[in-house]
């Protein structure tokens, strides 16, 4: 990926992890609950780390735009959770007792072809290292430990 401006790492569960990755359909938004992601710009790079019981980062995605929106107009923007990958009652039920969400459109998706492992993470980042909770921007080390060119 050519020279973003910056990268972070964020943490998803394996079957939306997966869904970036697929060949047909693949996920295009991510959907976020707060502040999530407010530095985000376009061109920035973010890497998938599935969680439990994948744990492993499976490839990185570009970031088209980043929008809050009422939850109405954000459920329409993923063209009826389409392009996030998810069912009005998933949707409703995330985003209970939130007036907005914050999604992130995504392309340019590009599977690693070897995932790295939360075991080879800690071996480069610290054996304490966790995943994040939310998002993480990648110093340029970390992005060498990951191979990621900005």
């Amino acid at each position: 990926m050519n020279n973003p401006s910056s990268t972070y790492l964020i943490s998803v569960r394996p079957t939306w992890a997966d869904a970036f990755f697929l060949d047909r359909n693949p996920k295009t938004i991510e959907l976020r609950k707060g502040s999530f992601g407010a530095s985000l710009k376009p061109g920035d790079n973010i890497a998938i780390y599935a969680t439990m019981p994948t744990a492993e980062v499976l490839g990185i995605v570009r970031v088209l735009k980043r929008e809050r929106l009422p939850l109405d107009r954000l459920w329409r923007a993923s063209e009826q959770g389409q392009l996030a990958r998810v069912s009005r009652q998933q949707f409703d039920a995330y985003y209970a007792n939130q007036e907005s969400g914050v999604g992130v459109w995504v392309g340019a998706a590009e599977l690693f072809p070897s995932p790295i492992e939360l075991c080879r993470l800690r071996q480069n980042w610290g054996r304490r290292w966790q995943p994040p909770q939310q998002i993480q921007q990648l110093t340029d080390d970390r992005m060498a430990a990951l191979n990621i060119d900005r």
